[in-house]
């Protein structure tokens, strides 16, 4: 799946309808952000490698929507 795809998928993940919650774009930046770290912390990448990544290219297409 394509970064993009990916960064849409997430966000259509989190939408729901709530008066007072507009918050799918936070919530799926927030769970990409959780991944990152989780991969950080268990040794499978360090913070140098996380850039240009494919989960950092979802954070950066769900940034741009």
């Amino acid at each position: 799946m394509e970064a993009r795809e990916k960064a849409l998928d997430l966000i259509e993940k989190f939408n729901f309808k709530c008066r007072e919650c507009d918050n799918a774009k936070q919530s799926a930046l927030v769970a990409v952000n959780e991944i990152i770290n989780w991969g950080i912390d268990m040794g499978r990448y360090t913070e140098d490698e996380v850039e240009g990544s494919y989960w950092d290219e979802v954070r950066k297409e769900i940034e741009k929507l």
